[in-house]
């Protein structure tokens, strides 16, 4: 081989890692992005699915109004009844042991490599999480498996329902985009309301009562109360590095 030739061959070769290196640069820099936008995405179809479920629900009871007067089943009116609700605030000092119960099974988040089969299409949207002053509007879905969470917080399925007497843990992912997921949650204080919207309709409001940095292991977060209904949202902290789970406990109050 000519020495001409052999240096022709560098040069391609050259060049070639160039182009590889470039197009490598160029998708690592847009993969960000593209995942963003993509999560988006699958939240806002997510939202328009459970907005049009709720939608429907709302409109159900005056569609069973009419036939039920139609068919003149009812003759005279009831008044609902109706059910007090004492406001319990947690006494660390006082009632801890007593009106909390641990939950059988634990939940702890894992990090593996997110799968190519992980589309929106197999999560299930259980309510609309809805929190202002961090300007927050996020579909709850059912589960905490890596697939779920990468488009929307999930209901931890050891815990309570949303709503119920218990405690409903939602976790989610603090990404690193702001405003995205839980980033802002550590902005919540004492006394911010969080409200949550079922798939059913049902609209419940929450205050937060407690704001607390934990250890990834500590199982406080999944604490029953028997006597209440509140939520505890769970994600990790700080951002990037993770070593710890912040978590924002809210007690239903209507």
């Amino acid at each position: 081989m000519s020495r001409k030739r052999k240096i022709d061959k560098k040069i391609f070769i050259l060049a070639a890692v160039a182009v590889v290196t470039a197009v490598c640069g160029i998708w690592l820099l847009l993969t960000p992005r593209i995942e963003r936008d993509y999560v988006y995405a699958a939240q806002e179809t997510m939202l328009d699915e459970l907005m049009y479920d709720i939608q429907n629900a709302s409109e159900m009871p005056d569609a069973a109004a009419v036939v039920v007067e139609y068919a003149e089943y009812a003759e005279t009116e009831t008044e609902p009844e109706t059910q007090s609700e004492d406001v319990y605030i947690l006494d660390y000092a006082e009632d801890y042991a007593s009106e909390y119960e641990y939950v059988a099974a634990i939940y702890e988040p894992t990090y593996e490599p997110i799968p190519d089969t992980a589309f929106p299409n197999a999560i299930t949207g259980i309510g609309i999480l809805t929190i202002e002053t961090i300007n927050l509007r996020l579909p709850i879905a059912e589960g905490v498996d890596e697939a779920t969470l990468r488009i929307a917080p999930g209901r931890v399925p050891q815990t309570a329902q949303i709503g119920d007497t218990g405690n409903a843990v939602i976790a989610g992912h603090r990404n690193y985009a702001f405003g995205s997921m839980f980033n802002r949650l550590g902005e919540l204080v004492l006394g911010d309301i969080v409200h949550y919207q079922a798939r059913n309709g049902e609209m419940m409001e929450f205050e937060v009562f407690e704001v607390a940095i934990i250890e990834p292991h500590d199982q406080v977060a999944f604490l029953q109360p028997v006597n209440e209904s509140i939520i505890t949202l769970y994600t990790c902290t700080p951002i990037r590095t993770a070593t710890h789970r912040l978590i924002i406990r809210a007690q239903r109050i209507s």
